[in-house]
């Protein structure tokens, strides 16, 4: 039924293609080779290849059927069956049936080999962009139609775009043509043509794409006139004014890198480059000045520089504020004595990852106290609420929000909230962010009036999204209220993503049988004593340590074999070398852990997290605030199980959470989470250890994680 199904709706594929597609007289549309002998064995070669690549991708679901099954959904199963099997085909007929120079065929035929290799790497890998392979293979047969009928300008003019861009090979025998993709491109994606000016034989579409992107990549313009590449000169020869202003900074200021932000100002001649001078050679007044472009720039292509400026100026200031955690309030804050609760606001939303909850927990009460007389609602408004869905979250995050929300009268409250939860598919970072913020946020929010009047936003914006049509929207709503409102089993079942309150024990396991897990410590004094702690929990007879040079391996005696590799924390930095000759080992060994263990304070997490990836299973965080790092871990492995902490991580919860993890490991039982989580809370019933362990977030809890996971299920490929 599933067959027939599909085949109707490829049918209706193909004769409304043939309805929309006027068939030229010169031209011969058939799905099929007519003469076959007139193929050489040269090119037969090629076809060849292409049935083996298609091979390949018709067993990605398990069945050769000529079809590719997408989660058992019809629509999306035609599509990308359509344009694997379907468009190779017609391309690969339309090459032979219609082309005539023997190096052109070769060339088609070969981009076809080219689109499928790449697919079956994706496929393998386990995620498909339905939406962009479907334009990609579909691009493919109409450029070869176009180059026939001498029309690829107007194609190309018609459907610009990073599947378009893909097959630039083909488009750059047409002059023209490629010189209308590059300028479009320019417009559209300056950051990708910027970095590619050197391999570009058209320059007049070298001198396009260098003028349209200055003023969306200056950064890029800029690193270009100061190198001694072929880049160089490309940018230098430019005549746009934009771009030589870019070079007079170039040439004449003392930072060029930080002066570089000031170039909109400078070429409106607002400012010159001796007063850039002044403000560049003073950290403070940098920081205060980039705050007040940023807000200038907000809606502006020059906004993701700034970004990224001030996410590095404000590591200069949380790094130091997290050094000097041992230290007095007096010593450790001064550092932003003098700032504006407007200034210490961007510290804390651009230095969110970074920051320690003592120092997150320090610069909110400076802010609080320095907004006065104004209340959170119109301080926020007075900065057009810039990333103030970042700051909720992080407010919800650190157990805040209501401290920030009292300020206020329930109206301005209630609107603050309503605002929150409202727009998120139109954000203008075009990204999910906003949403993520939203999800993450629902399990630290207590008051229940303010909880029912979100959910009530919540589902009023979904119904809108869906009379509107829109699908991203709609998704993003329809998760959201559904998270909202089902129990976590009927929330994964209805979206089709993994449970998230268990983590089966044959998913941990390798081939052999054995549960792997790496552990990450690190050579500071706290990391040294974590250690030993940590090696000392596994004595005989249940355990056997062997150790080696740079690590040590703990291995199971008694129950199921557990395997646990840990690195040896040297005096830095030769704790960070053991940890790559453990990984080094590792994987010249194919032993592939399933579990990584963070055992360290977060300025360390980021070393973890660079070792992430989509085999980690279980991915067990102890440092501090760890739990601001959600999607990151997600990015690299996007089914992982993570535990983490909103606030303090410590040694007195980490471990009794490690040693009843393995446990049910040894004993070949499913970790399940929700039953784990009831006995851990039994054993920290109260006092301290009851407040460290109520900010440790389990699997079933990461309520930013499950909206990512439910959000990509369902097919989202492309968040537009």
């Amino acid at each position: 039924m599933k067959n027939f199904l599909l085949l109707i709706f490829l049918f209706t594929v193909f004769i409304s293609e043939a309805q929309v597609k006027p068939i030229l007289e010169s031209e011969i549309l058939t799905d099929t080779i007519i003469n076959k002998y007139l193929v050489t064995s040269g090119r037969m070669q090629l076809h060849n290849m292409v049935f083996r690549q298609l091979k390949i991708a018709d067993a990605a679901d398990g069945v050769y059927d000529k079809l590719i099954d997408r989660d058992g959904d019809i629509h999306k199963t035609a599509l990308l069956s359509n344009a694997i099997f379907n468009k190779s085909n017609k391309t690969l007929a339309y090459i032979e049936n219609n082309l005539k120079e023997d190096m052109q065929k070769r060339l088609f035929i070969g981009r076809i080999i080219e689109n499928l290799k790449i697919f079956n790497l994706d496929i393998n890998d386990g995620y498909v962009d339905i939406p962009y392979y479907s334009e990609l293979f579909e691009h493919t047969y109409q450029i070869v139609r176009s180059i026939h009928n001498n029309n690829l300008s107007a194609y190309v003019k018609k459907n610009p775009g990073k599947p378009l861009y893909a097959l630039n090979s083909l488009i750059e025998q047409d002059s023209a043509a490629h010189l209308t993709l590059m300028e479009i491109m320019a417009d559209q994606y300056p950051e990708i043509l910027i970095k590619k000016i050197r391999t570009i034989k058209n320059q007049d579409a070298v001198d396009i794409i260098i003028s349209k992107s200055a003023p969306k990549s200056p950064k890029i313009i800029l690193n270009y006139a100061t190198s001694t590449a072929i880049e160089r000169d490309l940018v230098r020869r430019n005549k746009s004014e934009y771009v030589q202003k870019i070079i007079s900074i170039a040439d004449s200021a003392k930072t060029p890198l930080k002066a570089i932000f000031f170039i909109d100002e400078l070429n409106k001649g607002k400012i010159n480059i001796a007063e850039i001078n002044n403000i560049t050679e003073n950290d403070d007044a940098y920081f205060k000045k980039m705050i007040l472009m940023r807000q200038e720039y907000f809606a502006t292509d020059l906004r993701k520089i700034y970004d990224k400026e001030l996410t590095h100026i404000a590591s200069r200031y949380v790094t130091t504020l997290n050094e000097l955690h041992n230290a007095s309030d007096a010593v450790r804050f001064k550092i932003i004595d003098k700032n504006s609760a407007i200034e210490i606001y961007y510290l804390i939303v651009y230095g969110n990852n970074d920051l320690y909850t003592s120092s997150f927990l320090g610069s909110f009460n400076r802010m609080m106290t320095r907004m006065k007389p104004k209340n959170g609602f119109d301080f926020l408004n007075s900065i057009s609420k810039d990333k103030f869905r970042t700051f909720v979250r992080l407010c919800a995050n650190y157990n805040t929000l209501n401290t920030f929300l009292t300020t206020m009268n329930d109206t301005n409250k209630n609107d603050l909230m309503r605002e929150f939860v409202t727009g998120l598919d139109n954000t203008l970072e075009r990204d999910l962010e906003g949403a993520t913020d939203v999800a993450n946020s629902f399990g630290s929010i207590t008051d229940t009036l303010l909880m029912k009047n979100i959910t009530e936003q919540i589902k009023i914006n979904k119904e809108q999204k869906q009379r509107e049509k829109n699908e991203s929207g709609y998704n993003i709503y329809n998760i959201l209220y559904s998270m909202l409102t089902m129990s976590n089993d009927s929330l994964t079942a209805k979206f089709g993503i993994p449970p998230i309150t268990v983590m089966p024990y044959n998913k941990l396991v390798n081939d052999s049988g054995v549960v792997v897990q790496q552990v990450f410590f690190f050579g500071d004094k706290d990391g040294q004593g974590v250690f030993r702690s940590f090696t000392g929990g596994f004595g005989a007879p249940d355990w056997k340590i062997k150790k080696e040079t740079n690590w040590v391996k703990i291995s199971s005696v008694k129950g199921k074999r557990v395997d646990i590799y840990c690195n040896i924390p040297f005096d830095e930095p030769d704790d960070e070398k053991a940890q790559n000759a453990l990984q080094e080992f590792l994987d010249s060994s194919n032993i592939s852990p399933t579990i990584i263990i963070h055992r360290g304070h977060s300025y360390h997490l980021s070393l973890t997290l660079d070792h992430i990836n989509y085999k980690h299973k279980v991915v067990i965080l102890g440092a501090c605030g760890a739990y601001q790092n959600l999607s990151t871990v997600l990015s690299q492995s996007e089914d992982a199980h993570i535990v983490s902490t909103k606030q303090i991580g410590a040694g007195k919860i980490n471990g009794p959470i490690i040693r009843a993890f393995n446990e049910r490991l040894l004993a070949g039982k499913d970790i399940d989470w929700v039953e784990m989580w009831g006995q851990l809370s039994k054993q920290f019933s109260g006092g301290e250890t009851k407040q460290l362990f109520d900010d440790y977030v389990p699997p079933y809890k990461n309520l930013g994680a499950l909206f990512l996971k439910a959000y990509r299920k369902i097919g989202a490929t492309t968040y537009q």
